[in-house]
């Protein structure tokens, strides 16, 4: 077979940490094995993994200090074995010995991306659901408070539009000679961004007026959609929408990212810069583009 280069970027979820260390991890020796036997021409093998590598989702049990680099140590336990990209990395550490291919690992923060139907671990689907609910509901020009807290309004943050990712993850597979085996590069658009500079160009995509957030509760995403679901499959119909995709949408990914995640997280693009890798993008556009994609597949309706 005449396959030199590999990018895996599977993943299959499961219900405790325990589960899903050996089913990721397992998925990754099934497919580079299968791979190797037959493929003898394999060269590199790329990595997909991401933020919870720095334990951003136990940032309320360990100190996260940014701007965020891919030589900082591993999290310490209890915390460090929920990590199943440790288990993988050091999979393909194994793997790799004594063979002519080497591998790299690429390090995404929240993906900004465009799927043709649901897609799980995704920013910008839930996004672009919620505010074309909301114009529906509350009309054009309507006020939308950022849906998180202050805090994490103002936080900073490194968005990945899904186009530099797979950019960088190609750059890395060509360019081997520059990255020994086992290098780790973080993926991001290429500047540091907060919720407060993004969240009044994405609302204003679906003739929205983006604001900071209220004080007090307010209702959630899902819990707004869900509460307005008439009026979705009325879009839906009107407008010859994918009819499951908002039912299919993980809303707790959403969440996660947009209010869990109330605190600085930026990531260091050095060590991409330092192997020539310069491509970038203003993100509010990477989220633009995410949304034309979403119009054209019919998951949302063009409003514009």
């Amino acid at each position: 077979m005449l396959v030199d280069i590999v990018f895996f970027c599977a993943y299959i979820q499961a219900s405790d940490y325990a589960s899903l260390r050996k089913i990721n991890t397992d998925l990754l020796r099934t497919a580079i094995q299968a791979t190797s036997a037959v493929a003898p021409n394999l060269e590199v093998v790329i990595l997909k993994t991401g933020g919870k590598g720095y334990g951003l989702e136990f940032q309320d049990k360990i100190q996260v200090q940014p701007p965020l680099h891919e030589d900082l140590p591993r999290i310490p336990e209890p915390w460090r074995s929920k990590i199943f990209y440790y288990d993988q990395y050091d999979l393909l550490m194994e793997l790799s010995k004594g063979t002519k291919w080497t591998f790299s690992e690429v390090w995404p923060d929240g993906i900004v991306g465009f799927a043709p139907s649901s897609n799980a671990m995704n920013m910008a689907h839930g996004i672009a659901f919620y505010l074309t609910l909301y114009r529906e509901v509350h009309g054009v020009r309507a006020s939308v408070p950022f849906p998180g807290t202050r805090q994490g309004y103002y936080s900073a943050h490194s968005d990945t539009f899904q186009d530099i990712l797979s950019q960088l993850e190609i750059y890395v597979a060509l360019y081997r000679e520059k990255c020994v085996n086992g290098s780790s590069f973080n993926a991001a658009d290429g500047q540091t961004v907060s919720w407060a500079q993004v969240w009044l160009g994405l609302c204003a995509y679906f003739g929205l007026v983006g604001c900071e957030p209220q004080n007090g509760s307010q209702i959630s995403m899902e819990d707004f959609v869900n509460g307005h679901m008439d009026q979705w499959k009325h879009l839906a119909e009107v407008h010859g929408l994918k009819s499951d995709t908002v039912e299919n949408q993980n809303w707790g990914h959403t969440h996660f990212m947009l209010v869990d995640f109330d605190f600085n997280r930026e990531y260091s693009l050095e060590k991409a810069r330092s192997i020539g890798f310069t491509e970038s993008i203003d993100t509010v556009e990477g989220y633009k583009i995410v949304f034309d994609r979403m119009v054209t597949a019919k998951l949302i309706p063009a409003l514009r």
